[in-house]
């Protein structure tokens, strides 16, 4: 696997794919983002967690949350760096309605000049009240609180209304991360008017941002970012 130099940039896409891994038509599109796009970093929410031939290039850490007969499903890192450890949380609590929990996945790569970079891979739970989202955003950052390396979280945060908004800004800003800035930010899937998915950042510098149409794909739009050391 490649390892990037401090100073080199990297690419990362994130996406939730609404658990269409394995389909002809959403395979040959993620192949085709994965050729025009040359993602570093791949996070993955809703994704099938088994072998998969077009990440066979990829150094992969997952965790499942939702485990079928067949298959099994959760978020997904797929990467070109080197990976030192991964670390996965649920939630404490269970959505209503589908009775889940919900995963997230926290990667260490090692980088050249002895740099290491840490990955979230979130999908915050839903149907559940403001006060349960806000808990599970605080265990996170009492985990997050050790952490001084550069840092990126990203993924699908269900922040569907103003309180959720707020309880993410907050916890954004306790731990000195800044929000993505992203070009064509109306193809984001939003709910109420509030969008779904973030990319959050500190300790690298962000050159660009944007969401991509992927429409009839997956219930999500990709989100691709293009960082530097």
């Amino acid at each position: 696997m490649s390892t990037p130099s401090p100073t080199q940039s990297f690419t990362l896409l994130c996406w939730n794919v609404h658990k269409e891994m394995g389909r002809s038509v959403f395979d040959k599109t993620l192949s085709s983002l994965i050729k025009s796009y040359e993602p570093h970093l791949l996070l993955l929410q809703e994704a099938v967690i088994e072998p998969y031939e077009i990440l066979s290039n990829y150094n992969i850490a997952s965790v499942k949350n939702i485990d079928f007969t067949k298959k099994a499903y959760g978020v997904l890192t797929a990467s070109r760096f080197n990976l030192l450890c991964h670390t996965s949380m649920q939630t404490d609590s269970r959505e209503l309605y589908c009775m889940t929990k919900k995963s997230l996945l926290v990667t260490a790569y090692s980088l050249e000049g002895g740099k290491i970079l840490h990955v979230v891979n979130l999908h915050a739970i839903n149907f559940v009240s403001h006060r349960v989202f806000l808990y599970e955003l605080g265990r996170l950052k009492e985990h997050l609180q050790q952490i001084d390396t550069p840092l990126i979280v990203a993924g699908d945060f269900n922040t569907w209304s103003v309180k959720r908004e707020k309880h993410l800004e907050d916890f954004a800003a306790s731990l000195g991360l800044k929000k993505a800035d992203v070009k064509d930010a109306h193809y984001i899937k939003n709910h109420w008017k509030k969008p779904l998915d973030h990319i959050f950042y500190r300790g690298v510098d962000l050159k660009e941002a944007r969401a991509i149409n992927m429409a009839n794909v997956s219930d999500h739009n990709p989100i691709w970012a293009n960082f530097t050391f």
